[in-house]
């Protein structure tokens, strides 16, 4: 059986290219694809499973792989001259990881499985605010044709993964499809509890406007409490003019730094809407509560054993919650958090993707 593999695009190692790991450890594909690849030799080693293998790009974006981005309003033509480009590497089944256009892959009568790591073109669909913040106009003439190609490329596939049940929801409401929800791999067991927390709170992810740390910052700024921010971003710069003295800016960090922090602080805060939220389980790993806001998949990580949500997505209400956290704080079990993070193992994933394509590839035996 001849197999392909496709990504949007390969840049930074970050929760989306975990995943990708975890598929790629379970298959040695034929053919590897991605629209634009950026990563240097060992980190596509890594990501792509340890496959030491060629990644074929877009004849069109490699040669603008550093800005790219900027091509967006002809990305429907590039997917399609892309399946042209790949035209004569028929095979019988293409695994795709989707969060904007691999979903869309399509060169003959193969059985395409995608993996939606999130609610696909959010920031043409959703979030164009957020995401294009100062030139949102200049967007908007393009935003229909985009819209609509999506929901073109979502037709796609013939079957579809959705990482969450947020975006199953999602997918349904603006694709018109079903889709199973198998939650993407987090690396649970590196994660430990310290035997003793310390007097600060923690936020980890990258700093972009779409993060809605802007959030946080203020509700630290009116509370006083001792804020530690691990990451970097668009909009560091801002922040930091705006932040107090009681807030900490540590930049980007290495996985053991994070790790140690998180295991000591009181509480990992949160206000962005994640589509699964890979922080927030890291968190639970090393036996810390979690505080976030209760748009997109927060919910289904975060109870009562673990942590609290809120329900506006404002300083305002993080900081009611955060109240009513510290009334209750000395109830909560380092060890039962962490059990709580278990459900979520990179095994776990890996025996239940498996399952589900040998299921699918079962219904297409010739």
């Amino acid at each position: 059986m001849k197999t392909a593999f496709i990504t949007d695009w390969l840049e930074k190692y970050g929760g989306a290219e975990r995943v990708v790991t975890a598929i790629n450890e379970l298959y040695k594909f034929d053919y590897y694809y991605a629209y634009v690849n950026k990563m240097d030799h060992d980190t596509q080693l890594l990501t792509l499973g340890g496959n030491d293998v060629t990644v074929i790009e877009s004849n069109v974006l490699k040669k603008f792989k550093y800005k790219f981005r900027l091509f967006l309003p002809i990305f429907p033509w590039i997917v399609k001259r892309f399946n042209q480009q790949t035209q004569k590497n028929k095979v019988d089944l293409v695994i795709s990881s989707s969060w904007a256009l691999s979903k869309g892959y399509r060169i003959g009568d193969e059985v395409h499985v995608s993996y939606l790591q999130a609610r696909n073109f959010k920031y043409v669909w959703d979030e164009a605010a957020l995401y294009f913040k100062g030139i949102v106009k200049l967007f908007l003439p393009v935003k229909p044709g985009l819209q609509d190609f999506d929901l073109k490329s979502a037709q796609t596939p013939d079957y579809l993964i959705s990482n969450s049940k947020f975006v199953q929801n999602w997918v349904k409401k603006k694709y018109n499809r079903d889709s199973v929800v198998i939650y993407p791999p987090v690396e649970v067991e590196s994660f430990e509890i310290s035997s003793k927390k310390e007097d600060y709170f923690v936020i980890v992810g990258r700093i972009e406007p779409y993060k809605r740390f802007d959030i946080v910052i203020e509700a630290f700024n009116q509370n006083g409490k001792k804020l530690i921010v691990i990451g970097d971003g668009s909009q560091s710069r801002y922040l930091k003019k705006i932040a107090r003295n009681n807030i900490e800016f540590i930049g980007f960090q290495k996985k053991d730094v994070i790790k140690t922090y998180l295991a000591k602080a009181r509480a990992f805060v949160y206000a962005g809407v994640e589509d699964f939220g890979i922080a927030l389980v890291e968190a639970h790993a090393s036996g810390t509560p979690v505080i976030a806001y209760k748009g997109g998949a927060a919910g289904e990580i975060v109870n009562e054993s673990n942590g609290l949500c809120y329900e506006e997505q404002t300083a305002e209400a993080l900081n009611k919650t955060l109240d009513h956290f510290l009334s209750k704080e000395n109830e909560y079990s380092s060890q039962e958090i962490r059990n709580s993070s278990l459900r979520f193992s990179k095994k776990r994933f890996q025996t239940e993707f498996k399952e589900y394509i040998n299921t699918v590839m079962s219904k297409h035996k010739k």
